[in-house]
């Protein structure tokens, strides 16, 4: 009788341990931002085109905001898919700004990923 007792508590014990880890394995994945890659792919009439790519495995939504070196939005979307690629050119001679901050937000979490692009004579990516 004490040995099916044992046998019982330790069962239990592994099942709550099963559940317990596949719940905190759940919650945390959403929590990640996606892998983001901010890059200059080339110039088109002297202005640089940059390529954002979200390697998202799941469809999901995110918010794209462009700013400028004063904080004020110079671009905004909301992108949703899968795996997204999404090219942007900004007249940056028009803006009259020198640096640009790409801020990329997930829908279902709070931590932005942030890219500061800095104009000189060579175009500097940096991830925060």
């Amino acid at each position: 009788m004490k040995t099916t007792i044992k046998n019982a508590v330790i069962g239990l014990v592994t099942l709550v341990a099963i559940f317990t880890v596949n719940f905190a394995n759940a919650t945390t994945t959403e929590d990640v931002a996606p892998a983001a890659e901010l890059k200059l792919i080339t110039h088109l009439d002297n202005q640089p085109v940059f390529q954002l790519s979200l390697n998202n495995a799941q469809n999901a939504k995110y918010l794209v905001v462009v700013k400028d070196e004063s904080g004020a939005i110079v671009y905004q979307e909301t992108v949703s898919g899968v795996n997204i690629k999404r090219k942007y050119q900004l007249n940056t001679e028009e803006l009259g700004v020198t640096g640009l901050t790409f801020e990329i937000v997930g829908k279902s979490n709070e931590k932005p990923v942030v890219f500061t692009v800095g104009n000189g004579e060579e175009t500097l990516i940096v991830k925060k």
